[in-house]
């Protein structure tokens, strides 16, 4: 219990360090806007994740042997996902895009740990869908503005634009397999809620608007198939799984 407890303290305080870095010490870049790049209203979502991460990082877990043995587990790569974000937040590009990819591979062998991890409560794993799907946000537009801060207007011969529309069905492709096959409807309504932000940032093409439009429609749908079908599953099992 006391390696637990230490284990749990140092979790908190890894989120207390992200929580200023991300808060007090980091400074929005003065640059216009990127067309990638959501609406402001979108960054409500950051709230959402500061809190379920907080909540996890002090709920009592006593009653949860399986959530206590997967605290063990996932403890360490949780304080480096934290750091790596953390500092991230401070230095410029292009440590910036290393410390987040860091980190976002972390954060993504935490969530594959928890969903492999049997018989845990519901509050294991929504925090870290919703982590997981801002982080995913942040790694695609990140280096969108490293190309803008070092002056590259195209890339392989393709101009930002056009990377831009790429990158957008890419990213709504692996974003519609994720939530089916990890059958995570609160990844989906995240990123819902991104591409909403993204279509009223007044800065896309209008190719560009069509695939948001397109894109949020599919994962909307998927969504809902799978919050149904997670729905129907708990009312047979009478057991809820996050």
């Amino acid at each position: 219990m006391l390696t637990l407890t230490g284990l749990r303290l140092l979790n908190f305080l890894s989120f207390l360090f992200v929580l200023l870095a991300r808060v007090v010490w980091y400074k929005t870049p003065t640059e216009l806007p990127l067309a990638i790049m959501p609406a402001p209203f979108v960054d409500a979502v950051v709230g959402v994740l500061y809190t379920t991460l907080l909540i996890w990082c002090i709920r009592p877990v006593r009653s949860y042997p399986a959530d206590r043995t997967l605290i063990l587990d996932i403890s360490g790569w949780f304080s480096l996902t934290m750091i790596g974000l953390g500092v991230s937040s401070i230095v410029g590009p292009p440590w910036e895009l290393v410390l987040m990819t860091v980190s976002f591979i972390s954060l993504c062998l935490i969530y594959s740990k928890i969903q492999q991890h049997p018989n845990r409560s519901p509050w294991m794993r929504s925090p870290f869908s919703v982590f997981l799907a801002w982080s995913s946000v942040q790694i695609l537009i990140l280096p969108f503005r490293i190309l803008r801060d070092f002056r590259f207007e195209e890339l392989f011969g393709l101009s930002v634009s056009l990377w831009t529309s790429i990158m957008l069905i890419v990213f709504a492709g692996g974003v519609l397999v994720f939530s089916w096959f990890h059958s995570d409807w609160v990844f989906g309504v995240v990123m819902i809620w991104f591409y909403s932000g993204l279509f009223f940032n007044d800065r896309l093409t209008l190719t560009q608007e069509w695939i948001t439009v397109i894109a949020t429609v599919a994962v909307a749908i998927v969504t809902v198939v799978v919050f149904r079908r997670r729905q129907k599953v708990f009312s047979e099992q009478k057991t809820p799984v996050s």
